[in-house]
């Protein structure tokens, strides 16, 4: 049995918006709708765990009518991690992959998805990043400090997951040592267990400013038009 976990707690402070950025709606849905379509559609997925805030709940539900997939609602918490260790816990024992995904990262393609998943089958832990195509800096204080080798370079996209086993070892390690990170792929890392890459892509990019959501929101329209 696979699971996806969608972490859906954010506000969304650096968009700017009134409501949380994963309800506001392109293309004549919710955000999250679109991202929840994707694992929703794709058979090698079993189970989708959603953690969502309290007040947002109702709206959630009322998004998920006419799905058929086993989906389970838990509630957010005061951070990501937060919010996926609550989703590890209404996990089914039988659970042998968990994918965690942005709310937020609408444009994931299943062929992607099932290249994590296949990467998690054979190596224990992956994670789908992008290389950088710029010449990247490390600077401090606005001063160069040096210029890192771009081909080791890569920007940690989503989906991440593991072993189900492994993911709950790193997240109880991380509660032990008092580790707070952005990513699951850090946690793994942190607990020793090796992480693995595939290759993202340009569009699989998450929604954090205006200028994302505007482009979201042509890419879709675009999309609408040639359907």
């Amino acid at each position: 049995m696979n699971a996806v976990i969608i972490p859906a707690g954010g506000i969304g402070s650096r968009l700017g918006a009134e409501i949380p950025k994963q309800f506001l709606e392109i293309a004549g849905k919710p955000l999250i709708w679109h991202t929840i379509s994707v694992f929703e559609a794709l058979p090698e997925v079993d189970l989708i765990v959603i953690p969502v805030v309290k007040a947002w709940e109702e709206k959630l539900k009322s998004l998920l009518v006419g799905f058929a997939k086993a989906i389970k609602i838990v509630p957010g918490g005061a951070t990501r991690q937060d919010s996926v260790a609550n989703g590890l816990l209404a996990l089914p024992e039988e659970t042998e992959i968990v994918l965690v995904h942005d709310a937020c990262r609408p444009f994931v393609t299943q062929d992607l998805v099932r290249q994590v998943i296949a990467k998690i089958k054979a190596k224990g832990a992956a994670l789908v990043a992008l290389p950088s195509r710029d010449t990247v800096k490390e600077i401090e204080n606005g001063l160069v400090l040096r210029t890192l080798p771009r081909e080791r370079i890569y920007l940690a996209q989503t989906p991440q997951g593991a072993r189900f086993a492994l993911l709950k070892k790193a997240f109880l390690h991380a509660q032990e040592k008092g580790l707070l990170a952005t990513d699951e792929a850090a946690l793994l890392e942190a607990c020793g267990i090796p992480v693995y890459v595939v290759c993202g892509n340009f569009l699989n990019f998450k929604i954090t400013t205006r200028e994302d959501l505007e482009i979201a929101r042509a890419i879709l329209s675009f999309s609408k038009e040639l359907a």
